[in-house]
Parts: structure tokens; C-alpha cells; sequence
């Protein structure tokens, strides 16, 4: 649709493949984001475990798929819900009690159980007057007995760009400008702004390291194209250029410049960090008075910065090949770099 000679594009945006590829791109991203929902505090170094993921239609119409975290020995289900024919969307988030089932341990013999069921929140995407701020859900069980839950909910257009980032929501934070649809010319100046905001906190959070950098270059994207979308169904005109490579409308963040530029203070870090702990571990060898105390204890400082490098590299969603190419930078042997990744992954692993 050509408005004011410029051709706008309409992409047809899987909502739950984005938010699934999203959070399976790092581990303290996923814990960030359930610790923003619900209010915990779970570790960022805790595991994370993707038990099933459902199949995803190409229709892109009427699409359910959910999935499955278990983070930490706690079990979740997020279900996200597209209907096609009015546009809404919701995602639903469910806490399990620890051990991922409500009969876990179970025992058949007691007459008496108590069955913790899942914690229960909802997210709308859109908000109007008439989206819910609280749900009541009815549970019928088959004795006939009922019972009404109180479900919290979240419009994403209620709350601010930097609440959103604040509480790490940013995994659905990143279709924001969705919630102004239906766009009119009274909201366009505040739709401009609201991008231009959003762009801007997902670069923060790239540059904090709670969104890995090739996350945040495709939530970029997602951004610019639900900003098409919603212009292209607006029908509006004089609303200036708008495509995914202008930056008229909205910035375009250089995200390989950021990267290089992280790439750069990281190395510079690690080898003032490596030159720490081997000045660290041969001053101890030294101490002891050993003639081999000195070697020992430098590869000692060795093995203990690459531990803290593919550890750190697991909680920031990193590619480990590109860890490893940066220890051998520093000449750290081969054995050294091999037995810190399998001592992190054993960890990592190990972890319940």
C-alpha cells in the first residue's frame, strides 16, 4: 500500500515463535523475565530446561502453541493465544509447585492430600477500556464442587517503556507499538516517541547484558515491523517515511558498532582479570616455597578465570565458541580451556 509514495509493508508476525526464540536465547533472560511476572527472586544462574515445545502453525491464524520451562526444579507453562480474526492476543503464564506436577509426591495411602494448583497470570498485548484488569476463573471438579480464582493480569498498555524494561518484560515489551493499533493522527507523535523509547531501552539492555546482542538486533527488527504493520493498517497520511531501513521514523541502533564495542571493554576485562588471577596464583605457589609452586599456581589462575568465563558466558546466553577463542587469545593451553568447560557445563548441569 503506497502512502505518500512510500510502499509499506505487511509482515505476518508469529507471535509465540518470537517470544519462544526470544527467551530460549538465554537462560538469565528467561529467569528475569518469570522473576518480572511473578515477583520471585530465582537465581540467574539457576538451570533452565526446556521440557516441550509444541508445534506452531503456519496459518498464523488462531495459533496455540505452548511450552515448557522448568527452571530451577520449578515447572512452568506459557501459552500464548493469537486469535486472527480479531487481532487479540494473550499470553498465559503458569507457576507450578516445585517439582513441575500438582500431585508430586503424592502419597495413595494418606486420606487426606493437599494439592497446591499452578499460580496462574495473564498478559494482554492490546488494552481497551473493556480488557479485564483482574480475571475470575471457575473451576468445576468432578464431584460438582466449584470454585472462583482470582487471576492478576497485565495490559501492556498500561504500563510505561521503563516499567516494561524495569521488570525485564522486555521479551514481550518488544510489541509495545502494537498497542497502538488502531493507529489515528491524534496518537502518532506519542506512537514515534513510544519507538523510539523502546528501541532505545532494548539497546540498554543489550549493552547491561540482560538481553543477548543477536536477541536484541532481532527485537529490533520485531519492533520496526509491528510499527509497519500498525501504519500500514492505519491508512493514514502524512505521517512521514516508515520502513525497516529508514530512520526517519524510528532510530536504527548499529548494533554491530555496540558489539564491537562490547567485544572490546570485554577483553580488555578479562585480560586484566587473567593478569589478576596469574599474578594471584603465582605469588601463592611462590609462597609455599615449592619449585613447581610458581607454574602450579599460574595454571591454577588460569583454570579459575576460564571457569568464571564460560560460567558467566551460560548466565549471559553467549556463544561459548567465541569464549574459547578469547581464552586462547591469552594462550591459555588447550587442557585448561577443555576441563573449565566441561567442570562449567557439570555445574551448569548439575544444578536442580
Amino acid at each position: 500500500m503506497p502512502i505518500n509514495e512510500t510502499e509499506y509493508q505487511s509482515y505476518e508476525l508469529s507471535y509465540d515463535k518470537i517470544v519462544k526464540n526470544t527467551l530460549a536465547s538465554s537462560d538469565a533472560m528467561t529467569i528475569r523475565f518469570i522473576n518480572g511476572l511473578f515477583g520471585d527472586d530465582i537465581p540467574l544462574d539457576a538451570s533452565v530446561e526446556w521440557l516441550d515445545k509444541e508445534s506452531v502453525s503456519d496459518s498464523f491464524k488462531a495459533i496455540i502453541a505452548d511450552s515448557y520451562p522448568k527452571i530451577g526444579g520449578r515447572m512452568y507453562a506459557i501459552e500464548i493465544e493469537q486469535d486472527g480474526n480479531s487481532s487479540d492476543i494473550a499470553l498465559r503464564v503458569f507457576k507450578y509447585s516445585t517439582g513441575g506436577a500438582m500431585l508430586h509426591g503424592m502419597k495413595s495411602a494418606k486420606d487426606e492430600l493437599l494439592i497446591d494448583f499452578p499460580q496462574p497470570i495473564v498478559i494482554f498485548l492490546k488494552g481497551t477500556k473493556n480488557t479485564p484488569r483482574s480475571l475470575k476463573w471457575r473451576i468445576r471438579f468432578a464431584d460438582g464442587q466449584e470454585i472462583t480464582l482470582t487471576v492478576p493480569t497485565i495490559v501492556l498498555s498500561d504500563l510505561s517503556i521503563k516499567e516494561i524494561a524495569e521488570r525485564n518484560l522486555l521479551p514481550i515489551g518488544q510489541f509495545y507499538l502494537r498497542t497502538f493499533d488502531k493507529l489515528t493522527a491524534r496518537k502518532l507523535e506519542a506512537f514515534k516517541a513510544a519507538g523510539a523509547e523502546l528501541l532505545q531501552a532494548i539497546k540498554e539492555a543489550v549493552l547491561l547484558g540482560t538481553i543477548p546482542y543477536g536477541t536484541g538486533v532481532l527485537m529490533q527488527e520485531t519492533v520496526r515491523k509491528t510499527a509497519e504493520n500498525v501504519i500500514r493498517k492505519s491508512k493514514l497520511k502524512g505521517i512521514g517515511k516508515m520502513t525497516t531501513n529508514i530512520e526517519e521514523t524510528l532510530p536504527y541502533i548499529d548494533y554491530p558498532a555496540i558489539y564491537k564495542k562490547k567485544e572490546e571493554d570485554a577483553r580488555a576485562a578479562a585480560a586484566e582479570a587473567m593478569a589478576k588471577a596469574i599474578a594471584e596464583g603465582e605469588a601463592k605457589g611462590e609462597a609455599k616455597g615449592e619449585a613447581k609452586g610458581k607454574a602450579k599456581g599460574k595454571a591454577e589462575g588460569m583454570m579459575e578465570i576460564s571457569l568464571r568465563a564460560f560460567i558467566n558466558g551460560y548466565i549471559q546466553g553467549r556463544d561459548l565458541t567465541a569464549v574459547e577463542s578469547m581464552l586462547k587469545e591469552f594462550d591459555i593451553p588447550d587442557a585448561i580451556i577443555t576441563a573449565a568447560r566441561q567442570q562449567a557445563d557439570a555445574e551448569r548441569n548439575g544444578k536442580s
